[in-house]
């Protein structure tokens, strides 16, 4: 009997141990579920040099990265960190031309303008492959170089205007190994026409690229033209300008593309800048590794003096394969933000990387940056993307609500592609 009245005491202190335990479990799911909140914030519209993606293509590249493997990570930056917004165009000056000429004009001399005393002209010589296999023009000796001033009166030959020159070799020695030769010219060189000529007999078919050098110029050629184009646009966009003058050019452009097929485009001259029409057989990138290039060469007279420059850029040609959704889920746990989920629209299976800036505010109101998230994934079709933001690096920060999700951009891994970026994404 006692032993009865035992086991029903066990039994009835086990039951309060049970029921105080089902209460406790239940108390914190109630707790974490309050703890967790998912929210919606809409995405701010591009602006300022914002890039954005509006249509969608598929590419029918092979992908460079085809990695399926996913990774997301975040880590803390400078809250001080300027933010700076890539950049659509990029700048190049030149103070030099180049030329493609046979063996058969070198004998007979082409005309070169310069405009500069002590002016470096090299002669390199290039492959030829039209006949199947890839024939080698023969380098020129230094010594067979001649350079004549251009006069009224026709060529100088009296006087030679090469001051100094060099060979194969030396040039290889420089960093320069396509066995080129050059010469630079006296300092008694004036601005105007000259002739260089070859004295060894050359073939008629023998090819060479001629380089002037003009370091030193007043007459520096400024190009702004994109750093990317996407297969959606079919004209390049670009201005083009010389110093100390403002004179009008009349350009000529060439594209290289990344496979290295040169093709010829036309130009025109809209509202003080240059569009060069691209043929929608050129809009779509032919290769994912490489980049394109345009060319742009002008011959015109300033001061009465001939000038001529070439400039070359490169740019990234890519397909917009995707694009992010109008709204962000943001969750939430004991009111800081710890992920932010994007839905992916594509075009094609591929890789992408979503990337942010979570910034948070200080006592004052200043903002400050508190972390930056990064997230890759392979994606067969449309699907989410989510980034994590560390609540420990958001404690650590000492940065509050409001938070703000910035410097949001999205890559096609398979192009190495920039598609989409948004300076100000959302006030979370």
């Amino acid at each position: 009997m006692k032993q009865s009245i035992q086991l029903a005491s066990l039994f009835a202190i086990a039951s309060l141990l049970t029921a105080c335990q089902s209460e406790d479990t239940a108390s914190n799911a109630t707790t974490d579920k309050q703890a967790s909140v998912i929210t919606t914030v809409q995405l701010l519209q591009p602006s300022g040099y914002d890039l954005s993606v509006t249509d969608i293509t598929a590419s029918a590249l092979p992908p460079i990265n085809q990695s399926h493997d996913a990774i997301g990570f975040s880590q803390s930056i400078d809250a001080t960190l300027n933010l700076v917004a890539p950049s659509l165009t990029q700048q190049q000056n030149s103070d030099q031309y180049w030329r493609t000429v046979s063996g058969a004009q070198l004998n007979t001399g082409i005309k070169l303008a310069i405009s500069q005393s002590e002016s470096v002209i090299r002669i390199a010589p290039r492959g030829d492959n039209r006949s199947g296999g890839l024939i080698h023009s023969p380098a020129i000796a230094p010594e067979q170089l001649r350079l004549y001033k251009i006069n009224k009166n026709g060529i100088d030959r009296s006087a030679s205007m090469i001051h100094s020159t060099s060979d194969p070799q030396a040039m290889a020695t420089a960093g320069i190994i396509d066995d080129s030769s050059a010469l630079t010219l006296s300092k008694q060189a004036s601005a105007g026409q000259y002739q260089l000529q070859v004295m060894q007999p050359l073939a008629a078919q023998d090819s060479y690229l001629i380089n002037v050098k003009e370091k030193g110029s007043p007459y520096q050629l400024e190009l702004h033209a994109p750093a990317t184009l996407a297969s959606s646009n079919d004209t390049l966009n670009f201005s083009l300008a010389i110093s100390n003058s403002d004179i009008a050019l009349q350009p000529t452009a060439t594209l290289k593309q990344s496979n290295g097929q040169y093709h010829q485009l036309a130009l025109v001259n809209v509202d003080q800048q240059w569009q060069a029409q691209l043929p929608e057989a050129l809009t779509l990138p032919s290769s994912n590794r490489g980049l394109s290039e345009i060319q742009l060469d002008i011959e015109t007279r300033i001061d009465n003096k001939p000038v001529i420059r070439t400039v070359k850029t490169a740019f990234k040609q890519y397909v917009p394969s995707a694009m992010w959704g109008e709204s962000a889920q943001i969750h939430w746990q004991q009111q800081l933000p710890v992920k932010a989920m994007l839905d992916l629209q594509i075009a094609n299976p591929g890789r992408y990387e979503l990337s942010a800036v979570l910034v948070g505010t200080d006592a004052s109101g200043a903002v400050g940056n508190i972390l930056r998230s990064q997230s890759a994934l392979w994606l067969e079709g449309d699907g989410q993307v989510s980034l994590i933001f560390d609540r420990d690096t958001i404690i650590a920060s000492g940065l509050k609500a409001p938070f703000f999700l910035q410097a949001l951009e999205l890559k096609d891994q398979g192009q190495m592609a920039r598609l989409s970026y948004l300076s100000h994404a959302a006030q979370l």
